[in-house]
Protein backbone atom coordinates (compact mmCIF):
# COMPACT_ATOMS: atom_id res chain seq x y z
CA UNK A 1 0.00 0.00 0.00
CA UNK A 2 1.24 3.43 -1.02
CA UNK A 3 0.47 7.22 -0.39
CA UNK A 4 0.97 8.30 -3.33
CA UNK A 5 -2.14 9.67 -4.11
CA UNK A 6 -2.71 10.87 -0.54
CA UNK A 7 -3.84 14.12 -0.06
CA UNK A 8 -1.20 16.87 0.65
CA UNK A 9 -1.87 16.97 4.51
CA UNK A 10 -0.41 13.55 4.53
CA UNK A 11 2.81 14.85 3.23
CA UNK A 12 3.56 16.87 6.17
CA UNK A 13 5.69 15.95 9.44
CA UNK A 14 4.80 16.56 12.62
CA UNK A 15 8.32 18.06 13.24
CA UNK A 16 7.74 20.14 10.29
CA UNK A 17 9.44 18.90 6.94
CA UNK A 18 7.38 18.12 4.32
CA UNK A 19 8.04 14.80 2.67
CA UNK A 20 6.32 15.37 -1.31
CA UNK A 21 8.70 14.29 -3.87
CA UNK A 22 10.89 12.40 -1.16
CA UNK A 23 10.78 8.31 -2.79
CA UNK A 24 11.45 6.90 0.26
CA UNK A 25 8.25 8.68 1.78
CA UNK A 26 5.91 7.90 -1.38
CA UNK A 27 5.97 4.25 -0.77
CA UNK A 28 6.05 4.28 3.14
CA UNK A 29 3.20 1.98 4.33
CA UNK A 30 2.15 5.04 6.78
CA UNK A 31 2.69 9.16 7.14
CA UNK A 32 4.06 10.68 9.44
CA UNK A 33 0.72 11.58 11.27
CA UNK A 34 -0.65 7.61 10.90
CA UNK A 35 2.32 5.92 11.92
CA UNK A 36 0.96 4.78 15.31
CA UNK A 37 -1.54 2.97 13.50
CA UNK A 38 0.91 1.01 11.36
CA UNK A 39 3.01 -1.94 11.97
CA UNK A 40 6.41 -0.06 11.50
CA UNK A 41 8.14 -1.42 14.50
CA UNK A 42 8.78 1.62 16.56
CA UNK A 43 7.58 5.61 16.34
CA UNK A 44 8.88 8.06 15.91
CA UNK A 45 9.80 10.26 19.27
CA UNK A 46 8.65 13.49 17.69
CA UNK A 47 5.60 11.89 16.77
CA UNK A 48 5.18 10.23 20.57
CA UNK A 49 5.80 13.68 22.36
CA UNK A 50 2.97 15.40 19.68
CA UNK A 51 0.78 12.93 20.71
CA UNK A 52 1.22 13.02 24.41
CA UNK A 53 1.03 17.36 24.32
CA UNK A 54 -1.81 16.56 22.21
CA UNK A 55 -1.21 18.44 19.27
CA UNK A 56 -1.32 18.12 15.36
CA UNK A 57 2.11 19.35 14.95
CA UNK A 58 5.30 20.90 16.93
CA UNK A 59 4.74 24.34 15.51
CA UNK A 60 1.53 24.22 17.51
CA UNK A 61 2.94 22.69 20.91
CA UNK A 62 3.46 25.52 23.66
CA UNK A 63 7.00 23.92 24.07
CA UNK A 64 7.87 24.71 20.56
CA UNK A 65 10.79 24.74 19.68
CA UNK A 66 11.76 22.01 22.19
CA UNK A 67 15.00 20.00 23.16
CA UNK A 68 13.51 16.81 21.70
CA UNK A 69 12.52 19.14 18.11
CA UNK A 70 16.35 21.03 18.13
CA UNK A 71 18.34 17.93 18.15
CA UNK A 72 16.14 16.25 15.75
CA UNK A 73 16.59 19.11 13.06
CA UNK A 74 20.51 19.61 14.50
CA UNK A 75 21.56 15.88 13.16
CA UNK A 76 21.32 16.91 9.71
CA UNK A 77 21.00 21.24 9.48
CA UNK A 78 17.76 21.18 8.32
CA UNK A 79 15.16 23.94 8.65
CA UNK A 80 12.58 21.85 9.87
CA UNK A 81 12.12 24.46 13.11
CA UNK A 82 11.35 27.32 11.03
CA UNK A 83 8.74 25.29 8.90
CA UNK A 84 7.09 24.23 11.95
CA UNK A 85 6.97 27.62 12.74
CA UNK A 86 5.09 28.85 9.30
CA UNK A 87 2.80 26.31 9.74
CA UNK A 88 1.68 27.64 12.88
CA UNK A 89 1.54 30.80 11.46
CA UNK A 90 0.12 30.43 8.22
CA UNK A 91 -2.41 26.80 8.72
CA UNK A 92 -2.16 23.40 6.99
CA UNK A 93 -2.86 24.34 3.38
CA UNK A 94 -0.64 27.54 2.27
CA UNK A 95 1.86 26.09 4.35
CA UNK A 96 1.83 22.41 2.31
CA UNK A 97 2.26 24.63 -0.89
CA UNK A 98 5.32 26.78 0.54
CA UNK A 99 6.97 23.98 1.75
CA UNK A 100 6.51 21.48 -1.18
CA UNK A 101 8.62 24.16 -2.65
CA UNK A 102 11.47 24.23 -0.16
CA UNK A 103 12.40 20.22 -0.89
CA UNK A 104 13.13 20.08 3.22
CA UNK A 105 13.28 16.47 3.04
CA UNK A 106 16.63 16.16 0.76
CA UNK A 107 18.70 16.77 3.79
CA UNK A 108 16.56 16.04 6.79
CA UNK A 109 17.25 12.80 8.85
CA UNK A 110 13.59 10.69 9.84
CA UNK A 111 13.75 7.92 12.54
CA UNK A 112 11.34 5.84 10.64
CA UNK A 113 13.77 5.51 8.12
CA UNK A 114 16.10 2.80 9.99
CA UNK A 115 12.72 0.58 10.19
CA UNK A 116 14.07 -2.36 8.73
Amino acid sequence: MTFSGAVEKDFGAICGLYWKGSAWYEVLDATCATQGEANLGKLCPVYSCAREHHVEHCGLCPEFPCILLVHMASLHNDDRIASAAVRAEIGNELWASWAREQRLWTTAYCPLRTVP
